[in-house]
C-alpha cells in the first residue's frame, strides 16, 4: 500500500524530491504541496497545491499522510527548522528519502525528514540530523555530523570529521576540509574552498574561503 506524501514548498526542491519519490519502489504517493505563496488548487508539476503551510494539521488527521520540507535555498535556510516547526508535526510525521541512486553507508545515521537525492554519497559513521537536504552528486566523508536543517547543495564534497551546524547551507561545487566546523546558520558559498572553522552566521566565499560578511 502507497502512503500519501506531502511536500512543503513547490520551487527546484520539490522537484528533486519527486525525483527521488520516483526512483523507489513505490512505498510512497506524492499527493501534493503546501505552500503560502501559490493559492489552493494551483498545479505544479501535474499535483495540486493543497493550501498553504498551516493546512499541515488539517491534512495530518489522516493518520497514514507523511511530509517532507522542501523550503530551503541559499536565500531561506536560516529559517528551515521554523518552517517546520510552523507546521505543528510530530517528527515522526516526516518521511525519510533516499533516491535509489545514491550510496549510503549501512553504518550512518539518518534522521526523519532527510532527503538524499541522486548521485549523493554518505559514508560510515556520519550522523545526519532532522529536515536535512543532501543534494545531487554532494559527497560526505566519514564520522562527520550534520545537525538539523542543513543543506548540502550538489556537488559539494566534505570531508571526514566536518561538523555541519543547524540551518547551514553548503553552497554547490564547494569544498570542506577534513575537520572543519561550519557554524550555526552559515553559508559557505558556490566553490568555496574552506580550510578552516566558519563563524556562526557568517558567509564565506572563495578559494581559500574568507568571510564575506559576519553573523545573520
Amino acid at each position: 500500500m502507497q502512503r500519501p506524501l506531502i511536500i512543503l514548498g513547490t520551487g527546484g526542491n520539490a522537484l528533486d524530491i519527486l525525483d527521488l519519490v520516483e526512483s523507489l519502489p513505490r512505498p510512497w504517493r506524492v499527493i501534493g504541496f503546501l505552500d503560502d505563496a501559490r493559492p489552493e488548487g494551483e498545479r505544479v508539476a501535474g499535483l495540486p497545491v493543497l493550501g498553504r503551510l498551516g493546512a499541515a494539521r488539517r491534512l495530518a488527521e489522516n493518520p497514514d499522510a507523511a511530509f517532507v520540507n522542501a523550503i530551503g535555498s541559499e536565500a531561506s535556510h536560516r529559517e528551515r527548522l521554523a518552517i517546520v516547526a510552523g507546521t505543528g508535526l510530530d517528527q515522526a510525521r516526516f518521511a525519510t528519502l533516499v533516491h535509489a541512486g545514491a550510496a549510503v553507508s549501512p553504518r550512518a545515521v539518518l534522521g526523519p525528514g532527510t532527503c538524499i537525492h541522486h548521485g549523493a554519497s554518505v559514508a560510515g559513521q556520519v550522523v545526519v540530523g532532522a529536515h536535512v537536504t543532501i543534494g545531487p552528486g554532494a559527497i560526505v566523508g566519514h564520522d562527520t555530523v550534520i545537525e538539523d536543517g542543513a543543506v548540502l547543495a550538489p556537488g559539494c564534497i566534505v570531508s571526514g570529521f566536518v561538523r555541519l551546524g543547524r540551518s547551514c547551507y553548503v553552497g554547490a561545487g564547494s569544498a570542506l576540509r577534513q575537520r572543519v566546523a561550519i557554524g550555526d546558520r552559515a553559508l559557505v558559498g558556490l566553490g568555496a574552498v574552506v580550510l578552516r572553522d566558519v563563524p556562526a552566521g557568517a558567509t564565506v566565499v572563495g578559494n581559500p574561503a574568507r568571510i564575506l560578511r559576519r553573523g545573520a
